[in-house]
């Protein structure tokens, strides 16, 4: 067995493999796909700017919990 990697596009659900692999016609394969897109899901809002609850208590600082 060997590995092999190239880029392509999916078009109508279809997978061009490029000419230089054309020894891959007519063989069983096993194909693992990677999508290489920039899309990232976004953070929900107020992740990274939360919001203060005057009445939440903390029980311990982060000193006192790693202390136990």
């Amino acid at each position: 067995m060997y590995a092999i990697e190239f880029e392509t596009d999916v078009f109508n659900s279809t997978i061009q493999i490029p000419i230089e692999y054309k020894e891959l016609e007519a063989k069983h394969i096993k194909v693992i796909i990677v999508e290489i897109s920039n899309t990232q899901k976004k953070l929900p809002d107020g992740f990274l700017n939360p919001v203060a609850i005057s009445s939440y208590k903390n029980v311990a600082n982060r000193d006192e919990l790693y202390d136990c």
